[in-house]
């Protein structure tokens, strides 16, 4: 099998995944609660690391870096607890979409308008899922 097919064939496994994890969710958190995936969470992270040159403008700052970090450590960790084959694909899919963003955003012609607004869309959402996530735990105590 060919990488790219591996790649396809691994996010399109996860992508399964995570719609089976999602259906299964409880339906009045999941209506009222917005989301994010991982895998756009590492876009805005890598794009914001990339895309942040001297001639361009910033996309994202450290610290926003940083909150993009902790929701991807914290959801690809509760992914991964899910079961022994989240975990398998989480340690195959993640790292590779990683790369290959990473790749894809190493030329400047990369780095355009559209690219940096996607990235601070995603952290505008990140932040609505935290509070959504610190929400639902303060409820439960």
């Amino acid at each position: 099998m060919t990488t790219i097919r591996a790649i396809r064939a691994s996010i399109l496994t996860l992508a399964i995944s995570l719609a089976a994890t999602a259906a299964t969710a409880a339906p009045a958190e999941h209506a009222s609660s917005p989301t994010t995936s991982i895998g756009n969470a590492i876009a805005a992270r890598i794009i914001a690391i990339k895309c942040n040159r001297p001639m361009l403008p910033t996309t994202l700052t450290q610290a926003e870096i940083g909150e993009l970090d902790t929701f991807i450590d914290e959801r690809q960790t509760a992914f991964m607890m899910e079961s022994k084959a989240n975990q398998r694909l989480s340690e195959m899919v993640f790292p590779q979409l990683a790369r290959d963003y990473n790749q894809l955003y190493s030329t400047p012609d990369a780095c355009d308008a559209t690219a940096r607004h996607m990235a601070k869309a995603t952290l505008q959402q990140v932040r609505e899922v935290q509070a959504g996530l610190k929400q639902r735990a303060e409820v439960k105590q």
